[in-house]
Formats: structure tokens, C-alpha cells, sequence
């Protein structure tokens, strides 16, 4: 396994805030570790902030963003066992599109599944904030 091989998986519906998903894909696209992968299911028809937002991530992203457009809403499990068929990679970091990860967050969970390979699900701690500068640890 190379250092990036692992892919993001998100899902993202018409009621989220778009400065949000912003947040959380720049989130992800600032990891100390770089996804080779990542798999964006739009779950139904988006709005146009949010389709501005997706248009921006993918200059940023490039070919790494992959944006699949499901014609409605499914909700999010079935939305996410979708994008799982879509992901490249063995491991997938599953993300929100509403949170913002810290930066080291993927290299810290890569380094659990190097160091201890027989583990099967690796989860960060849950932490929830009412604005991004007033994290609560739960």
C-alpha cells in the first residue's frame, strides 16, 4: 500500500449549508497525507451553491475528485453503498460533508491500519462544534 492509496468517500444532499461543504472538502483536501481518491456521491439535485462549490473543489482536486450525480435523493446509506462501488482503493475514509477533519487526521488513521493490519474499521474520536472556531469534544 503506498502512502495515498485510500479513498474519501462523502455524500452530499440539496439542505446542506454550502459554506459547510466547503469547509469540509478544503478539510480533506489539506491532509498531511493526499487521498488519490476521492468519491463525492450528490444525492439527488443539488442547488446552485452547492453545485459552485463541487465546480471549485474539482480546480482543486483535479482528476482525484470523482462527482457522481444520482437523478434523486436516496438518502445517505444508500447513497454512500453507491459511492463505495465507485472508490478505488481498499480503505476509505468516510466523511461528512458538514465536518471538517483535522489536518493529520487520515495519516494517523493510515498509520493505525499499517501498524496493526489486522484491524477492520479504524474511527476518529466524534467531536461536535456549533462554529468552526468552538470545537467540543464529545
Amino acid at each position: 500500500m503506498s502512502e495515498n492509496n485510500y479513498s474519501v468517500l462523502m455524500s452530499v444532499y440539496w439542505k446542506e449549508n454550502p459554506e459547510h461543504f466547503r469547509q469540509a472538502m478544503i478539510s480533506m483536501y489539506n491532509q498531511t497525507v493526499l487521498t488519490n481518491d476521492f468519491v463525492l456521491i450528490c444525492d439527488g439535485i443539488l442547488n446552485r451553491e452547492l453545485n459552485n462549490v463541487i465546480a471549485d473543489m474539482q480546480q482543486q482536486f483535479g482528476k482525484v475528485l470523482n462527482v457522481v450525480r444520482l437523478e434523486r435523493n436516496i438518502g445517505l446509506g444508500a447513497a454512500l453503498n453507491i459511492g463505495i462501488k465507485h472508490c478505488k482503493n481498499e480503505l476509505i475514509a468516510r466523511m461528512d460533508s458538514d465536518d471538517i477533519s483535522y489536518p493529520d487526521r487520515c495519516e494517523k488513521q493510515l498509520k493505525i491500519f499499517v501498524d496493526y493490519p489486522e484491524i477492520a474499521i479504524c474511527s476518529g474520536i466524534i467531536e461536535e462544534f456549533s462554529e468552526t472556531t468552538d470545537i467540543i469534544d464529545a
